[in-house]
């Protein structure tokens, strides 16, 4: 696995020595530890982590609160600890945006299991994010297509079919994307309505 860096926000100073030391064993670099959720959100923006841990229960501000904060602001895997497993707590937690949720003591080998599994539940939300951003590109791509086949349909009296291949013959010819066209068409339009 490459070396992420790491940020830590446990109010038991014991905890997150333990957690600093197997994650240095399993070769990643702490950059910073908070003991409550108010310094976790200050140094998750200063110091931009890879990743961040975080227990639940912390004073002045507890974890979920500061997993909300961190996950809307820098969009990055959040691992839960606690020393509890209500069902209740692990459902908040996800809806504040952790990928997965430990319980103290943690063993190194869970911590390496949990790391990967946030990372991999990490990547899938980015290739979705970016799968809406392309499907609604297409979806507006395609509106503005057949707003042009319309223009052309009545301003030339074409068919559907018809307005389609003139346009799409005039994309190859000019060698650019058909929603090009179609924008120059649209714009054509408006200026002669105006």
């Amino acid at each position: 696995m490459v070396p992420l860096r790491i940020l830590i926000a446990e109010d038991d100073p014991l905890v997150a020595v333990t957690l600093n030391d197997q994650l240095a064993e399993l070769g990643h670099d702490v950059v910073a530890v908070a003991s409550d959720g108010v310094e976790a959100v200050e140094m998750a923006a200063e110091v931009r982590p890879d990743i961040a841990l975080l227990d639940i229960k912390m004073p002045n501000r507890d974890g979920i609160s500061a997993a909300e904060e961190i996950s809307h602001d820098l969009d990055l895997p959040i691992i839960m600890l606690t020393a509890y497993s209500e069902r209740a707590l692990v459902l908040r937690a996800a809806e504040a945006g952790a990928l997965a949720y430990l319980l103290k003591p943690v063993a190194v080998e869970e911590l390496s299991a949990s790391i990967s599994l946030a990372l991999a539940r990490h990547r899938e939300k980015e290739a979705l994010r970016a799968e809406v951003v392309r499907l609604e590109e297409s979806l507006h791509e395609r509106e503005t297509i057949d707003k042009a086949k319309s223009i052309l349909m009545q301003r030339v009296g074409l068919s559907e079919n018809e307005a389609y291949s003139r346009m799409r013959q005039r994309a190859r010819e000019k060698r650019v994307k058909m929603v090009q066209v179609a924008q120059t068409i649209i714009a054509a339009e408006e200026f002669l309505a105006s």
